[in-house]
């Protein structure tokens, strides 16, 4: 039988088996001797989930006789972005060494505005291509850099940054709409796409900034945003959005008074409490 270790490491019949991690062509995960062919991976595993830290595998094991069985295995290691905004799994090793698995087909957002993973797959037996999906569960955030981060289960050690920018310079508040524009190059060539993000911006009580993102299946958090804030005119408030820590996303939000109507309070709040910070200071409300 066979097994993986702490080091991600085969053991067949209680010896380790000294080898590499490899993503084949037909997406799946196989585990080859140093020295071996592709065709002579000892391990051929289908992609089954993707967790905080672990990726884990489906693998057909013969036993005696004609009989077969299939077994979970979980690799350890690392989700993260490359350059490229393409996923990537860093699989721990031994003596500090990694198997990087790179992810080069696309992925798009679902319902629920989860990463899902699309790729190709050959059947063995009857070699008929079929389109499988890996979803990826988790929370969009913002981190340095200005960059779009969606970290993997939640956890902070499995983020993928993605690079890129605000599509626009400025955005309306009722859109309730984030859309960010991906950048990447490849072979000398550069390639762009858009990720739309939607949700409801929302002040909270201490007056802080949040964009609300609504699940498919009702779970509910949210991005905080920093910023300075001033009335353009008796009706329209302009946001001038941050970082959390303060670094300037070079982005606008506005706020007309139409999307104040079912809270009157809160627009009246936001009036009198930039009056009074001008008044004191001399410059625009910063949270």
């Amino acid at each position: 039988m066979m097994r993986i270790n702490k080091l991600n490491q085969l053991i067949e019949n209680g010896e380790v088996v000294k080898g590499d991690w490899f993503l084949d062509d037909d997406h799946r995960v196989t585990y080859r001797e140093r020295g071996e062919r592709e065709s002579e991976a000892r391990i051929r595993g289908t992609l089954i989930a993707a967790e905080p830290g672990k990726l884990v595998l489906a693998v057909e094991q013969k036993k005696s006789g004609h009989s077969v069985t299939t077994s979970l295995f979980k690799l350890t290691g690392t989700w993260q972005a490359d350059p490229q905004n393409r996923i990537t799994f860093t699989a721990g090793r031994e003596l500090g060494a990694n198997n990087v698995l790179a992810f080069d087909g696309s992925w798009k957002l679902n319902d629920s505005q989860e990463i899902v993973y699309a790729y190709e797959q050959r059947r063995l037996k009857t070699k008929i291509r079929s389109t499988q999906e890996l979803v990826f569960k988790g929370c969009w955030d913002l981190s340095g850099g200005r960059q779009l981060t969606y970290y993997v289960g939640g956890d902070t050690h499995n983020a993928l940054r993605f690079r890129g920018t605000f599509q626009t310079q400025s955005l309306l508040a009722k859109a309730g709409q984030i859309r960010y524009q991906l950048g990447a190059e490849a072979r000398r060539t550069a390639r762009t796409r858009t990720l739309t993000l939607f949700g409801t911006w929302k002040f909270s009580r201490g007056l802080e900034l949040f964009f609300e993102i609504e699940t498919a299946q009702g779970r509910k958090y949210a991005i905080a945003f920093g910023g300075t804030l001033h009335f353009k005119n008796d009706v329209t408030l302009q946001v001038r959005l941050a970082t959390p820590a303060g670094e300037p996303l070079g982005v606008e939000i506005l706020f007309t008074k139409d999307f104040f109507k079912n809270n009157a309070q809160l627009f009246v709040r936001l009036q009198k409490t930039l009056e009074e910070t001008s008044a004191e200071a001399g410059v625009t409300l910063s949270w």
